[in-house]
C-alpha cells in the first residue's frame, strides 16, 4: 500500500519532465516508506500543480491543505509556476521536486500535530530521507 501518493496536473503539454520525475520519486517513496507513521491517516496525498502555456495555478508554494479524517488521508497542493521550472535543467528539477515533496509532507505533519494526532516524525522523515537520497542519486 502506498503511504504517499503524488498526482500531477499540468497547465500545458510541457512540464520540464516533472511528470516523469514524480513517478520516479513516488516509486522510491513506495520502496522505503513502511507506514504513514500516523494512526489517523493511511496516505499523504500530494498534488503537483505545474503551470504551463494553457493554465496557471497561482503563486509558488503550498496550498489547499485538507485533512479528511473520515477518509483517512491528508492532502496538499504544491504549486509550481512556469517561471520556476522552465529555467531549471533536469538535475535541478529533481532536486527542486524532492525538496517540495518534503516541504509538503512537513506541512501535513504540522497539521496533523495541530489536530493532536500523533506522528512518528523521526521514523517518517528518516524513511523519506532514504527515499529522496535514492531518487537524487539516480541518473537524471
Amino acid at each position: 500500500m502506498p503511504f504517499v501518493g503524488i498526482g500531477c496536473q499540468n497547465g500545458g503539454p510541457e512540464d520540464g519532465g516533472i511528470g516523469e520525475l514524480k513517478v520516479q520519486l513516488y516509486q522510491a517513496l513506495r520502496r522505503h516508506l513502511t507506514s504513514s507513521h500516523c494512526a489517523a491517516v493511511d496516505e499523504y496525498a500530494i498534488v503537483l500543480r505545474v503551470d504551463g502555456s494553457l493554465d496557471t495555478f497561482g503563486a509558488e508554494g503550498l496550498a489547499r491543505l485538507r485533512f479528511a479524517k473520515a477518509r483517512r488521508y491528508i492532502t496538499i497542493d504544491v504549486q509550481i509556476p512556469e517561471a520556476v521550472w522552465r529555467p531549471l535543467d533536469r538535475g535541478q528539477i529533481k532536486e527542486y521536486l524532492a525538496h517540495r515533496i518534503r516541504d509538503a509532507i512537513e506541512a501535513c505533519v504540522a497539521r496533523l500535530q495541530k489536530d493532536r494526532q500523533a506522528v512518528e516524525t523521526g521514523r517518517l522523515f528518516s524513511e523519506i530521507n532514504v527515499a529522496t537520497a535514492e531518487f537524487l542519486a539516480a541518473k537524471p
